[in-house]
């Protein structure tokens, strides 16, 4: 081999000319690197060159090449090369350098060792590390860590040697580097240790945590950035392992990093970093959080502080303490109960709100919006005290705390709309007043983007405020808005339409008088093809023009559909990645307001949806910062991810260097998402929502649908696992309704089933089944448990029982069911952590309690499914569920009294051998504090009563259940009224002769028509009738009042009766005027 030329090759690839680097490397792949005289080539000049630079582009190139020909050198000349190797690194002053050669050491090493080879290298390195000379000792605890990283398991048997080795390092007085690479060496063995089966392993690396933060705090002093990313890059990787690792030191942990980010004297890097780690430990260690005495509320209220140095011209997309407070804040409502971390926040909300400071005023608001979703529940009774304060604050007289406020209002109508409709005049108010200040000089940027914001409140506001409301402003803000379509800024143009849209599905038909004028100022928008922000544009009128569909209606809107749908298929041409997300959501609701009936644009449709499925994903581009180019094969840490890094020049090398992609599936758990992984996601949505919506027009394409769907169930990104699964259930739902419909048999509870489906419903049964079971017992995204469990249910009710009868389904449903009620599922858990450590915290953020509320939305639709056979499975949960009747969390009491009665509803008179376990809690339940809680108890006694054939048990409580629903019927709240009027007319046809009916029937009558819980008038009317047949003279007297109820409810709104009731109401009536 020409050594010389290969010298020349390599110094041309730097030269900055990009043929000559072409040629250069070129060459290089083709003359030299694929013979195994290349790799000692390249180590000679990584051991003897001149040039730094040269050496250093040599060991990257070296490294890439060892997996291919270290066994192709002869033996006879290994030692020397390895021998040279080891003196080089001792004599390299270039520390770029040295890390390169250290890796080639490290995997020629794990060849080696795996070989039986190079037996010498460890006590040299050890020699090293115990070495008087600092700049050994720098290189010996390097090659440690590489080695390390390199191959982890083969230290398996020596960590005991290597913790004494760490123990002197990590203390080592001279070297930052010694000390540091220390660190990064204990977190690559982490994965070593077994914390069930060494605890003396465990014990030693929690005591290196309090030296590692020393190392942490050295690192902060001296202002080393380099040293304290990788000391935080430590830190962070200890929440990916075993949280026994760093249990005895958390809480002190935390305490020092919350303590770091609140220290205004640190750089704001550091505190970055700082936030960055709490932000991580909530959410991969909120269990302990929790179990941390008032944790919660000093991170909350310390984050405010720290949100309040938001200037006002901080950049959004820059990362600084105040917005990576914000996150932590974020974290903190998702992942904590509402107690621990929105009641602090709603103590300090006055004083924040009149502080003299504005930062503070911004803070506070900010932070509210921000958790309201997090915790949309809690915050949503708290809006009548709050509300008052926001409106304040968005009258401000500093126009960047107004601009706050209205981001926070922002955030705010997400969520919690339809709360804040009582406050709409002082709201809409505070909108106008906004926007015409800010309409005043519309070149200002500032005011550009209070104008943006009083859209985007709008926006997020007008759903949720609903029609009557809306469309008392709907003409003056039509008019308003509409006029900043034509506005220079394509940003104002893109809030104006969101506006508008919104607007449009609030208000409904009333928009029709401006859908004209509305759509021509929008159209020439939708012909954008270049120009990031026209297509941004474009996006943005895509998504509002669909949202105007759904609000006029299929009749109205269809001019402007045909031409809409030839416009969005074009767009996906167009290289613009939010275009093609928001022209996927597009055909949704096109999909959805004309049921499918789309013409050809059907197919087209479909067409784009599977393109987009079938694209090729790419790896995540990271920026590599120049001075770790050469670490081939490398983690890095990015916002708390790993991801695996190439350089530009192996990922070129792939197909002719590495032949052997053995290690791929290592890094599926590290790897990035990639812009094709977020837009599937949305189409994998948008497909269950076209194919649902179209019924059987979606017949010719279901089968593809399903074959190109099922595999995202074991995608590595969470949201296409989401929603795979989700429009997998769909699917199947729409293919079972299809045939209800075209057969005319209705699905009956109970298995075996009473017909059998058609053979590609239990195809489809078995795939649906099959990808979910292999999901859902072991699935760690809390989001796509959720999901599953919503599409099992609702399914279930929809469909019935033949998805039961899949193998496994009905056993595996059961198991499932019960880990999630007992919280013990892996999504419910720390990560690493076992069920036994959960029982020492009591309540949940409301994101957890959405994974049990809708887990027990799934026992609900077994019940439905399988009727009076579900006694069988009640037995299960039965213990569990009573527990929660008498949770501390009135959330959770409402809930279990809900599905009691639900599922003794479904089951009927299966529920007799229950009736003693059942009765008592609920009796308890119908004084409980909580109004939502009574209510829902009236409901489930009532039902109790009705199914159960255990007379003897209930009926001694009959005295004690009027007694109790007495004063319910007198509270217009939480449809008590309703649902003790239901309680009472069933124990009535259960057992008329036990009810003192000339007491109690007038109360009830003087309640109807019901208000709210439609559902309640089938037992009322029921028992109105059963009480005619049986000639009761109380029901007779107050037949002048009843005739005057039935003809209100024989009237509009026509869902206030089924038709049964509907049908019994009526005889009652041609009865009674006869």
């Amino acid at each position: 081999m020409d050594q010389h030329r290969l010298v020349e090759l390599l110094q041309a690839s730097q030269i900055p000319d990009t043929q000559k680097v072409k040629a250069a490397t070129a060459e290089l792949r083709k003359n030299f690197y694929p013979h195994p005289d290349s790799l000692l080539g390249l180590l000679h000049v990584v051991v003897s060159h001149s040039e730094a630079t040269v050496r250093m582009l040599a060991a990257v190139q070296a490294l890439r090449l060892v997996s291919k020909h270290w066994e192709k050198i002869a033996n006879d000349q290994k030692p020397a090369v390895r021998n040279e190797l080891l003196q080089a690194i001792v004599r390299e002053q270039d520390a770029k350098c040295r890390h390169g050669q250290s890796r080639i050491i490290a995997a020629i090493a794990t060849i080696d060792f795996t070989n039986g080879e190079w037996a010498d290298l460890l006590p040299a390195v050890m020699q090293l590390t115990n070495s008087d000379d600092v700049a050994h000792r720098e290189v010996g605890s390097y090659i440690i860590f590489s080695l390390l990283e390199a191959n982890a398991p083969y230290f398996e048997d020596h960590l005991s040697t290597l913790f004494d080795v760490f123990t002197k390092t990590i203390r080592d007085p001279q070297s930052r580097d010694v000390r540091v690479n220390t660190m990064q060496s204990i977190s690559a063995l982490l994965m070593l240790i077994d914390c069930d089966e060494d605890e003396k392993s465990v014990n030693t690396v929690q005591e290196f945590v309090p030296v590692m933060v020393d190392v942490l705090k050295d690192a902060v002093d001296s202002g080393d950035d380099e040293r304290i990313q990788q000391s935080f890059e430590v830190f962070q990787s200890f929440l990916a392992y075993d949280p026994a690792l760093i249990s005895r030191y958390f809480k002190d942990l935390v305490q020092f990093m919350l303590d770091l980010a609140a220290n205004t004297n640190a750089e704001d890097e550091v505190r970055s970093q700082a936030l960055a780690f709490l932000a991580q430990c909530v959410k991969y260690r909120r269990m302990k959080i929790q179990g941390i005495p008032d944790m919660g509320a000093q991170l909350m209220k310390k984050s405010l502080v720290i949100l309040s140095e938001l200037s006002d011209d901080d950049d959004d997309e820059e990362t600084t303490p105040a917005r990576t407070a914000l996150s932590v804040i974020d974290q903190l409502a998702t992942d904590l109960p509402p107690r621990q971390v929105i009641v602090p926040l709603l103590d300090e909300f006055p004083k924040y709100a009149t502080s003299q400071n504005p930062g503070h005023r911004k803070a506070c608001v900010l932070a509210l919006g921000t958790c309201a979703e997090g915790a949309p529940e809690f915050v949503s009774t708290q809006i009548g005290s709050i509300m008052p304060m926001v409106l304040n604050l968005l009258k401000d007289p500093e126009q960047s705390v107004r601009h706050s406020a209205l981001l926070g209002l922002i955030r705010l109508g997400e969520d919690l709309s339809d709360s804040m409709s009582s406050h709409h005049d002082d709201i809409m108010t505070a909108l106008v007043m906004n926007l015409d200040a800010a309409s005043s000089d519309e070149s200002d940027k500032k005011n550009v983007e209070i104008i943006r914001s009083v859209c985007g409140a709008i926006d997020s506001l007008a759903e949720g405020l609903g029609s009557d409301v809306m469309a008392k402003y709907g003409q003056s803000m039509i008019q308003r808005i509409g006029t900043f379509l034509s506005h220079p800024d394509p940003k104002v143009k893109s809030s104006a339409a969101g506006a508008l849209g919104a607007i449009a599905a609030s208000i409904k038909g009333a928009f029709v008088p401006y859908l004209k004028q509305t759509m021509e100022a929008m159209s020439s928008y939708i012909m954008a093809e270049s120009g990031e922000e026209e297509l941004a544009l474009r996006s943005s009128v895509c998504d509002a023009m669909g949202r105007i569909a759904v609000g006029v209606g299929a009749q109205e809107f269809s001019p402007y559909v045909l031409p809409l749908l030839q416009a969005s298929e074009s767009a996906l041409n167009l290289g613009n990645p939010r275009l093609r997300e928001t022209t996927f959501i597009l055909w949704s609701q096109l999909a959805t307001v004309y049921e499918g009936d789309l013409g050809e644009s059907l197919a087209g449709i479909f067409k784009g949806l599977f393109e987009s499925l079938e694209l090729d994903e790419e790896d995540v581009e990271l920026d590599i910062p120049e001075d770790q180019e050469g670490l081939v094969d490398e983690e890095v840490v990015v916002q708390g991810k790993k991801f695996k890094v190439k350089s530009a020049e192996e990922a070129d090398d792939d197909e002719d260097i590495m032949d052997d992609d053995d290690d791929d599936d290592d890094w599926d758990d590290l790897v990035g998402v990639s812009a094709q992984a977020f837009e599937k996601e949305i189409a994998l949505e948008v497909l269950g929502d076209v194919i649902y919506a179209a019924k059987e027009r979606s017949a010719p394409y279901i089968e593809k649908t399903v074959e190109l769907v099922a595999p995202f169930a074991e995608h590595s990104y969470e949201g296409c696992r989401k929603t795979a699964l989700g429009t997998l259930w769909r699917t199947y739902a729409c293919v079972w309704e299809v045939m209800e419909k075209q057969t005319g048999h209705k699905w009956e509870p109970g298995l075996p089933l009473k017909f059998e489906p058609i053979p590609n419903i239990a195809k489809l049964g078995e795939i649906v089944s099959t990808a979910t079971l292999h999901i859902w017992p072991d699935e760690s995204d809390r989001d796509t448990v959720t999901e599953i469990n919503r599409s099992v249910a609702s399914t279930l009710k929809a469909c019935g029982p033949a998805i039961l009868g899949q193998k496994g389904m009905m056993e595996q449903i059961v198991t499932v069911l019960g880990t999630i009620i007992t919280r013990s599922h892996p999504c419910q858990l720390d990560l690493g952590e076992g069920e036994e450590d959960q029982e020492t915290v009591q309540g949940s953020s409301e994101w957890d309690w959405l994974v049990v509320d809708t887990a027990l939305d799934v026992l609900i639709g077994l019940a439905c499914a399988l009727g009076p056979q579900f006694a069988e499975v009640w037995k299960v949960f039965e213990k569990p569920i009573v527990k929660l009747l008498s949770s501390n969390e009135a959330v959770e009491r409402s809930t279990a009294v809900g599905v009691v009665a639900e599922c003794v509803a479904y089951m009927g008179s299966g529920v007799t051998p229950y009736t003693s376990t059942l009765l008592r809690p609920l009796l308890h339940r119908l004084s409980d504090e909580d109004k939502e809680t009574k209510s829902n108890a009236a409901y489930a006694t009532g039902q109790l009563v009705y199914h159960s054939e255990d007379a003897k048990t209930y009926l001694p409580a009959y005295n004690e259940i009027l007694g109790k629903l007495e004063p319910l019927l007198q509270i217009k709240d939480a449809r008590l009224q309703d649902n003790a009027a239901g309680c009472l007319c069933r124990m009535i046809i259960a057992h008329p002769d036990h009810v003192p009916i000339a007491d109690v029937l007038p109360a009830l009558v003087d309640l109807l028509p019901l208000k709210e819980d439609y559902e309640e008038n089938k037992p009322v009317y029921q028992c109105l009738h059963k009480l005619y047949s049986l000639s009761n003279p109380t029901v007779q007297e107050l037949t002048p009042k009843l005739l005057n109820v039935f003809q209100q409810v024989l009237g509009p709104p026509e869902d206030q009766l089924e038709p049964e009731t509907r049908q019994v109401v009526q005889e009652m009536v041609n009865i009674l005027t006869k």
